[in-house]
């Protein structure tokens, strides 16, 4: 048998630039256990950053093509760091992967009863291998695809008997868990208690994913009575109560959207949420469930406004100053459509409500890579938008066409520092140094500061001091809030007076005190004026809970004076704080140890 030829290159058609220098850190730490080639397909146990291990299983094909799997999570779809450390394996220690026939070989001989009864005997050896057959037969079933205009719920399932006297005293009982603390102790404990309360409402969801909505529609049902009862035994000052309703109003929508009701059962639902509404309305939550109503009444329809009743001719009366988050209410409808597998009208609805970046991830997710392509280029309207679809096109393989997108992305108006920090380091990985250097110049742009300064000097090599020039003048005349990233690169640079000048006049206190440390020697007298701001600040101001940072202010100020030959007129400036602050009984001692 020969062992197939793999390259570097191979692995980063598939996996991203992080995931790949991941996966060669698994690699190096040993995680790859137990290497086994079958033919043309590796397994290989790949241990967790826990005591676990996942089962990967890499398929190389004839046209240079690799098809792996693994069962961990890994977002976008594409390679984990377990297919990656795998293959690193055969890659670099091929001699240490044991050789075995192709698995096609082994069972040639087998009859089909042979076969039943090896697999029978295997899932009571193997975890999880019944079910993994049970959800591989599930998808061999055919499924029809509806008209995204009808976009019906598909049967439910047998309803779970929920026990909503069970949830109502769950619910009731953690909002409870405070009465025993002292009101400024429990203040601390609200969010938390908060947080318990939504996971037993996202319960609701389990019971979709199982086809169960009138159960998750009864579960919600006591989760959300019940608090909007008890909701007012916590100290909601910080707003964490009050905005558990929204998220409610959420859950709901995607409840009601989910289960195949009737208009006298959307309509009765509609009632109930307005009811809670009017309630909760009170306290000044006033719109938290508009989603919800408008999803109960409009259900998959275009009508998105609120009924608030019935003229004498049976038409329905809007409330057009009832605002609905439209672009939610979209999101919600996708994620329904793709629990659901269909796809066809997820791609439909994605597009006919602008969800640029939910239609082209998509696009990519079904092997639809180059339609992806063709319709970002004329499509894409923020930087966001681009680095989803360039991040998907990166995970599926597509790594030349990833990189020309996430290009075009930093052409377009919007926060461009994620998109260009993904684009410098992947150009960087695929040797394309040019295109790393001009991306990480954006990120620096974008968000200054000096890890993205000295990425670009690495990138830049023999050029940096020209291009350096260039973003150390931007960095001068640029306007905004990023006063620590200019400061630290100056400083880096030595540039005391381009870093004095980026902290006036509003700089915070810790990034002065930065600058002061290093200016004391070099620019003693603006170093003497900007303590001495500071600490009269604090004590004309009373500030008793800051008097020992005025005192260190006062020190810096001090050695500055010092530096000058000044020690007579800080004398004198000294005695005149005592007459001024010679009541503040706190601040005096404090004072005195400084002289």
């Amino acid at each position: 048998m020969s062992v197939p030829t793999i390259s570097e290159a191979a692995i980063l058609r598939y996996a991203s630039a992080e995931t790949f220098r991941s996966g060669r850190t698994c690699y190096q730490q040993g995680a790859v256990i137990a290497p086994v080639l079958y033919g043309t397909t590796l397994l290989a146990e790949v241990r967790e950053d826990t005591a676990g291990s996942v089962l990967v299983c890499c398929t190389f094909q004839a046209d240079g093509s690799i098809d792996a799997t693994c069962p961990c999570h890994n977002a976008w779809g594409g390679w984990c760091k377990h297919r990656v450390a795998a293959c690193l394996v055969l890659l670099s220690h091929a001699k240490n992967v044991k050789e075995r026939p192709a698995l096609e070989r082994m069972l040639e001989d087998f009859s089909r009863d042979e076969l039943q009864t090896l697999i029978i005997k295997l899932t009571g050896q193997i975890p999880h291998l019944a079910e993994a057959i049970d959800q591989e037969a599930a998808t061999r079933q055919p499924t029809a695809l509806q008209s995204p205009s009808v976009a019906k719920t598909p049967a439910q399932a047998p309803q779970t008997k929920v026990d909503a006297k069970a949830i109502r005293r769950e619910v009731r009982s953690t909002i409870h868990s405070l009465d025993r603390m002292r009101s400024s102790e429990a203040y601390w404990h609200v969010g938390a208690v908060v947080g318990e309360v939504e996971d037993i409402a996202r319960r609701a969801l389990e019971m979709l994913a199982n086809g169960d909505g009138r159960g998750a529609l009864a579960s919600l049902e006591a989760v959300t009575d019940e608090y909007v009862d008890e909701w007012v035994n916590l100290d909601d000052s910080d707003g964490y109560a009050g905005e558990l309703f929204r998220d409610l109003g959420k859950l709901w929508a995607e409840v009601l959207l989910s289960t195949d009701l009737s208009q006298d059962e959307r309509e009765g639902w509609a009632d109930m949420l307005t009811a809670w509404q009017r309630e909760i309305g009170e306290y000044g939550v006033d719109d938290a469930f508009d989603l919800a109503i408008a999803a109960a009444l409009s259900g998959w329809g275009d009508r998105l406004s609120r009924q608030i009743g019935i003229t004498d001719e049976g038409e329905p009366v809007w409330d057009e100053d009832s605002f609905v988050d439209e672009e939610e209410l979209a999101k919600i409808k996708l994620r329904i459509l793709e629990r659901q597998g269909r796809f066809h009208e997820y791609l439909a609805l994605a597009r006919a409500e602008g969800q640029t970046e939910a239609y082209l991830t998509m696009l990519v997710r079904l092997d639809r890579a180059q339609e992806a392509v063709a319709y970002g280029r004329t499509h894409l309207a923020t930087p966001a938008e681009a680095l989803a679809l360039a991040r998907a096109l990166c995970e599926h393989g597509e790594r030349e066409e990833s990189l020309q997108i996430a290009e075009q992305g930093l052409a377009l108006e919007g926060r461009k520092a994620d998109l260009a920090i993904w684009l410098r380091d992947q150009a960087e990985v695929m040797g394309r140094q040019e295109l790393a250097l001009n991306a990480a110049e954006q990120a620096f742009r974008s968000q200054i500061s000096l890890e993205h300064y000295r990425h670009a000097a690495k990138l830049a090599g023999e050029q940096w001091n020209t291009r350096k020039t260039v973003l150390l003048e931007y960095a001068r005349t640029v306007q905004g809030y990023e006063t620590q990233g200019k400061v630290d690169v100056f400083l880096h640079e030595g540039l005391i007076d381009d870093a004095i000048q980026a902290v006036e006049p509003y700089a915070s206190h810790t990034i002065i005190s930065q600058v002061v440390d290093v200016a004391i020697k070099e620019r003693p007298e603006w170093t003497i004026q900007a303590c001495k701001k500071q600490a009269e600040w604090i004590m004309d101001g009373g500030k008793s809970q800051y008097y020992q940072a005025a005192a260190n202010w006062l020190t810096k100020a001090r050695q500055a004076y010092r530096v000058l030959d000044r020690d007579e007129e800080w004398q004198s400036y000294f005695n005149e704080l005592l007459k001024i602050h010679g009541r503040k009984y706190t601040l005096v001692p404090l004072l005195k140890a400084i002289k």
